[in-house]
């Protein structure tokens, strides 16, 4: 979680500079795209990992990212919803 929080820090430094200096904006909108990337990556891998402990097995087939978010908005009874409407 602190990984995750260290790379949300990093997008919003990201964000700053690319207003602060608009000239290189090719260069921090790359620089956002690898940190976005990864903060995405990391909560799935998270994801992935309570569908692991809770459900057995996270979902698969051609649509599994999709499944799994979905997944982790449920409230199942043996865990809350890992995700909100909001999120």
């Amino acid at each position: 979680m602190k990984r995750l929080q260290r790379l949300a820090d990093d997008i919003a430094f990201v964000r700053g500079e690319i207003v602060r200096d608009p000239g290189h904006s090719r260069l921090f909108d790359e620089n956002l795209a690898l940190k976005l990337h990864n903060f995405y990556t990391g909560r799935e891998r998270i994801f992935q990992t309570i569908a692991t402990e809770l459900n057995g097995a996270p979902p698969e087939g051609f649509d599994w990212h999709h499944r799994l978010l979905e997944r982790m908005g449920m409230d199942r009874g043996d865990r809350p919803a890992v995700l909100s409407s909001i999120s």
